[in-house]
């Protein structure tokens, strides 16, 4: 798949075609619980995507199980190799746990960050977190 806009910069994916065709598939996602599991087959997809090293909407793949993420969980996508062996691999869910979120829900989960959400009058939102001053009186 190329990168819509870019002739030049074909993209990487995390899994790779021969790779995509193991079994046991070669990632699994630890929960916010520390629990693991198989994948889904959308989020599989998502792993076999390229992406420009630079988009954000790339998978984040954690270095290694106790490793969290930006929100401080340690949920995330993990090579099954770090996985320490103690820990046992629930199946695949049936329903893709990662659905792309409404508008509103979006909204909801940056307003629960502490930003400022703003509805443009062109359908876009910007957000904002409001700094110290802008709080203290």
């Amino acid at each position: 798949m190329d990168i819509p806009g870019n002739n030049r910069f074909k993209g990487f994916a995390v899994v790779g075609e021969n790779e995509a065709q193991l079994d046991p598939y070669p990632y699994i996602y630890v929960n916010a619980d520390g629990s693991a599991r198989e994948l889904h087959r959308d989020e599989r997809q998502y792993l076999e995507t390229r992406f420009h090293p630079a988009d954000g909407a790339r998978p984040y793949i954690k270095e290694n199980y106790a490793q969290k993420d930006g929100w401080s969980e340690i949920k995330g996508f993990l090579k099954r190799s770090k996985l320490p062996r103690e820990v046992s691999i629930d199946a695949a869910p049936a329903e893709n746990p990662s659905r792309p979120l409404t508008k509103e829900q979006q909204i909801q989960f940056l307003r629960d960050q502490g930003f400022e959400v703003v509805e443009n009058s062109n359908g876009s939102i910007t957000a904002r977190r409001p700094r110290a001053s802008d709080t203290s009186n």
